[in-house]
């Protein structure tokens, strides 16, 4: 996100809402490089129950967990530290470890 005037944002990426556990699986599926998904987690040891981030890169998924932290002047949550990663070699694997972390009902979007 890139900040215009004062009391509004432009948007740099459009996210999609993820709906359910199927949609998720496809999602993670057909990960591009330049694509990513955020999920809300439910993450005894983060704040706020974190963030988790899947991408994929050099044939792999890559699922980050991180802290979820309020931003007052952004009015909105951003990602935080304690940052731990994990990766898989297939996206059914990944997809298993990101709905045993997640929050519920599933909170996830395409970015």
């Amino acid at each position: 996100m890139v900040k215009g005037r004062p009391g509004s944002r432009k948007e740099l990426y459009t996210e999609r809402l993820i709906k359910d556990e199927q949609d998720l699986l496809d999602f993670i599926e057909a990960l591009d490089e330049d694509e990513g998904i955020r999920a809300n987690g439910d993450l005894k040891n983060h704040s706020n129950g974190g963030f988790i981030f899947v991408g994929f890169y050099r044939g792999s998924y890559c699922v980050n967990i991180c802290d979820k932290l309020w931003n007052a002047k952004l009015h909105t949550h951003v990602s935080g530290g304690k940052d731990e990663w994990y990766y898989f070699d297939t996206g059914k694997e990944a997809w298993r470890f990101v709905l045993k972390e997640a929050r519920r009902p599933l909170r996830a979007w395409l970015y």
